[in-house]
């Protein structure tokens, strides 16, 4: 279910008045100014040292004992080639019937060849985990002024590199800085990863960004040249979408699989901050309409989106554990 919020419901005041007349540039002192050819930007940086050790392996070893990934075996056949002592991919290379397929995907495993892997209806995105290195993951999630095209106000990007999680967020300061995130993302940040990690990115984050691309650039850099850009909104990278992943592991164990309920009830962790996600919009607004005054309100914002991104790490964890 979604929740809708306005003023009346949530009272803005305390965040209003508790920073009013300073500058979002003294609240984040570990912020700099980025600068390329379409304009300027704030980049906010944290580079965190929680324990979050990914054992990628995981995956590839739930993969292995995955027998309906071989064709014609489904539930019953599965269970039945368990208790015949059957646990894995491997033990089906001597059996005359299945040890085909049974090579060709070991195969695959063997060679990483992740997106071949997911064309089976039995592999999901998260099974092919162990084909990526952790350094190759970008997490993100992005707020926007509103639904349906309005402009995306922040992207907030995350990634290992040199034993730490670095959490980066671009922040427009006005409207008019938008674009110059783009260009940053498509020529900075896109080119160094192979494996995109949202929290129901696959159905907003990822295909709202391509629509702005093609809006401010008429090209999507997600996609192959071939391919015609308002049919897909990504095919050059990997895509794992801890929601969908959690609906499916935790089936039945939740009321709700919004973020933050899966950051309390799984992972027992309370964010500092308060903003409900659908108040992003309007606090926003009322920053561009006096941003001395509300600059607590985008304060909270960024912190909201920095919590967004610090989760995702902790729930991937869980989840190839699981």
């Amino acid at each position: 279910m979604t929740y809708f919020y306005n003023f009346e419901t949530f009272d803005i005041t305390h965040l209003a008045d508790q920073f009013r007349d300073k500058k979002i540039e003294d609240l984040f002192r570990n912020h700099t100014i980025v600068r390329n050819s379409m304009g300027q930007f704030m980049e906010i940086t944290w580079k965190e040292n929680f324990s979050c050790n990914l054992n990628l392996t995981l995956s590839r070893r739930k993969l292995l004992h995955n027998l309906k990934t071989v064709y014609f075996i489904g539930e019953n056949i599965e269970r039945q080639l368990n208790k015949k002592g059957v646990k894995s991919l491997y033990d089906l290379r001597i059996n005359l019937k299945y040890n085909a397929s049974a090579h060709h995907i070991l195969d695959l495993i063997k060679n990483k060849k992740y997106d071949l892997l997911c064309n089976n209806r039995y592999i999901y995105d998260l099974d092919v985990a162990f084909c990526f290195d952790k350094e190759e993951f970008l997490f993100l999630d992005i707020e926007t002024l509103g639904l349906y095209d309005s402009p995306i106000i922040m992207i907030g990007l995350g990634y290992f590199k040199n034993d730490k999680f670095e959490i980066h967020i671009l922040f427009a300061r006005d409207l008019e800085e938008e674009i110059a995130i783009y260009e940053h993302f498509k020529t900075k940040i896109l080119p160094k990863f192979k494996c995109l990690i949202s929290y129901n990115g696959k159905s907003f984050d990822i295909p709202y960004i391509a629509n702005r691309f093609l809006y401010f650039f008429d090209i999507n850099p997600m996609i192959a040249n071939e391919e015609e850009p308002y049919e897909r909104s990504n095919t050059k990278f990997h895509h794992i979408d801890l929601y969908h992943n959690c609906r499916r592991k935790y089936k039945g164990c939740f009321e709700k699989y919004t973020l933050t309920n899966m950051e309390d009830k799984l992972l027992n962790l309370k964010r500092d901050n308060e903003l409900p996600s659908g108040l992003v919009g309007l606090c926003y607004k009322k920053y561009l309409e006096d941003s001395l005054r509300y600059v607590g309100l985008v304060k909270e914002i960024i912190e909201h989106n920095y919590w967004d991104i610090y989760s995702m790490p902790l729930i991937l964890q869980k989840l190839l554990e699981a």
